[in-house]
């Protein structure tokens, strides 16, 4: 199992054994086990899908993107980063119906910083502001996780 934490961010690996059974010699049988890996990444209570490669490959993106603009720009102090993205979640009948996870990169005293943001039916329930030091350690464990992850067993 491995598991990151940083201030409501919490990224955790871990493979779930899942028995089946096959047949051998004389109609004897046996059990066997496929180890599913399970990537949990949740940035407060907003939880990316389990297995989503898209959701995770954004949150990586972000981090990489973030990181190249910000040693382009550690030459020129006060240029700003063009970044903004979300990735929203649409539920039904829960205390909201959206929570949306905001990136965006801001500047405050002329130094770059990403913000990463929940909000829960326009409402923060969330909020971070990482150096690019942090950015780096959050970009190493998606990057980990994203590696750890397994295709699915199919039988037929």
């Amino acid at each position: 199992m491995i598991k990151f934490t940083f201030e409501g961010i919490e990224i955790e690996v871990f493979k779930r054994p899942e028995p089946y059974e096959y047949e051998i010699a004389e109609n004897k049988t046996r059990i066997g086990y496929n180890k599913t890996s399970c990537v949990i990444v949740d940035f407060w209570d907003f939880r990316l899908k389990d297995g989503d490669l898209f959701e995770l490959s954004l949150v990586k993106s972000v981090c990489t993107y973030f990181m190249q603009a910000y040693w382009k720009r550690s030459t020129k102090q006060g240029q700003k980063i063009l970044l903004r993205e979300s990735l929203t979640h649409k539920f039904n009948g829960d205390e909201y119906e959206t929570s949306t996870l905001n990136f965006e990169a801001m500047q405050r005293d002329k130094i770059n910083t990403l913000r990463i943001q929940q909000k829960n039916d326009d409402e923060i329930a969330g909020e971070i502001y990482l150096s690019g030091r942090q950015v780096i350690q959050l970009d190493v464990a998606i990057g980990r996780a994203i590696s750890l992850m397994s295709p699915d067993t199919y039988r037929d």
